[in-house]
Formats: structure tokens, sequence, C-alpha cells
């Protein structure tokens, strides 16, 4: 199938588990990322806005961070990242800079729309 891509299911499964257990905890929304380098993850986050007071504290900028502190590296070559939701425009600045490989997400924008997380005002 034309943009079609295999993805590594266990690995999404985490980043939506990640969502999942962040809102359980009452840390944040429901948005959880992982990033993966040969197999392993070297890199977890999750949306941490509204404990942090930290409008950058989205699941993707918290796991590229934590990724590039483990990697010691500012860039993510060679990893794939993995969320549970499509990125919002800041997200998708950051995992630019970062450059990783791949990015997979499991729902869209307008899923998130949906629950309340509309951004399509940036758009």
């Amino acid at each position: 199938m034309k943009g079609c891509f295999l993805v590594d299911v266990k690995f999404m499964e985490m980043a939506v588990q990640l969502a999942y257990e962040n809102v359980l905890a009452k840390n944040g929304g429901p948005f959880g990322a992982i990033i993966v380098k040969d197999g392993k993850v070297v890199g977890r986050g999750c949306n941490n806005v509204t404990t942090a007071n930290d409008p950058t504290a989205h699941a993707e900028v918290q796991a590229i961070r934590d990724a590039c502190r483990n990697l010691d590296s500012f860039q993510l070559t060679d990893c794939e990242i993995y969320t549970s939701c499509e990125p919002c425009p800041m997200c998708i600045g950051a995992i630019y800079w970062a450059r990783p490989k791949a990015i997979y997400y499991a729902c869209t924008k307008e899923d998130a729309a949906l629950i309340g997380f509309d951004d399509h005002f940036i758009y």
C-alpha cells in the first residue's frame, strides 16, 4: 500500500501506554512518546504541560530531551519516534531539528481535536 510503513507495534503500544498512564496519574494530557534506536528505547516523554507549568512540555519534546541526554547528542540520527498522536506544529519543529529517521503516530490531529486538544488555529 502506498504510504504505508511497517510500524513496530510493541513500540507504538508503549507510547500509547505512557499516554494512558499519564492521564491516570493526572500529570497532563493523554499524550506519550518514545524514541527508539537500534531496537532499544532511548527516550520517553509524556505531556506535562499543566504539572510543569511549561507550554513546551509536550510528550514529543520531553522524549527528545530525554533521548538527547541519554545519547549525549543534540541529534537523533538513526532514531525512530513513536507517539500516541500526530505532533502539533511546535513538536514537528522540534522533531525536524532533532533529525530522526522516522516518526509514527497512532491518532491524528483531528482525533485530538475531538477530545478538546484542537490546535487547528496554529496551522
